[in-house]
């Protein structure tokens, strides 16, 4: 598992600019979602070409972060990425992020047809949880996927973000998310990328100036449950 200890520059910054640590220290369960983003078999399975283990490492945090955002009235969203021959043009896909043999491999890795682009079979995905696919690394940026139409269909205006990798589909999604107007939350142990260097990297620059970072217990207990509900 990744640290999540930030540096205290960034957690200073947010004191300095709200007077407390946690700028969402108050979460409405029923206009929040757990945004968890591309746990795929691609980056969980050992076999796979591009296998992470950072990521499988992280299913029971997300698991147990979905368990309690449900049971205090709120929603799961799982999103996947899914690229193809044929899918809309993005050429710098491959010729920066991927070049050469490996956009191959990512296109086939991550194909609808591939079972390598299907949810990691451990991931806790229930019946009423929302389902969206994206074809960019953020899921909010506009065009790439139909999940601010779902979130906003029920009233939802703060996000949990998770999944894969920190710093790079969970981070531009987080900062998309901010500046379509969600209120945002990275949750520092239920997101994983290859080191634990661009993890924190990620954190420690979203936290300085677009959103909230909190581990998925600080999370849970920020949750404003209504009188009389069970968490």
């Amino acid at each position: 598992m990744h640290p999540t200890q930030l540096p205290q520059w960034a957690i200073d910054r947010v004191i300095a600019r709200h007077g407390r640590r946690f700028i969402f220290d108050r979460i409405e369960p029923a206009r929040t979602a757990l945004v968890v983003i591309d746990m795929q078999q691609f980056f969980t399975q050992s076999d796979s070409a591009l296998a992470m283990p950072e990521a499988r490492e992280i299913i029971p945090t997300i698991n147990r972060a979905a368990e309690g955002l449900r049971a205090a009235g709120g929603t799961v969203a799982w999103v996947v990425t899914h690229l193809s021959e044929g899918a809309r043009e993005w050429r710098t896909l491959t010729s920066v992020a991927h070049p050469g043999e490996r956009a191959d491999v990512v296109r086939a890795g991550l194909s609808a047809a591939s079972p390598m682009g299907e949810l990691d079979p451990a991931l806790d995905r229930r019946a009423g949880d929302l389902f969206a696919v994206k074809d960019r690394f953020s899921a909010f940026l506009p065009g790439a996927s139909p999940l601010p139409e779902m979130l906003r269909a029920r009233g939802i205006d703060t996000v949990l973000i998770a999944g894969t990798l920190t710093n790079v589909c969970c981070e531009s999604s987080a900062r998309d998310a901010m500046m379509a107007n969600y209120g945002v939350v990275m949750l520092s142990d239920a997101n994983a990328t290859r080191t634990d260097a661009e993890h924190l990297a990620a954190l420690a620059g979203f936290l300085a100036t677009f959103g909230d970072v909190q581990t998925v217990d600080e999370a849970l207990s920020h949750l404003a449950v209504p009188a009389g509900a069970g968490r």
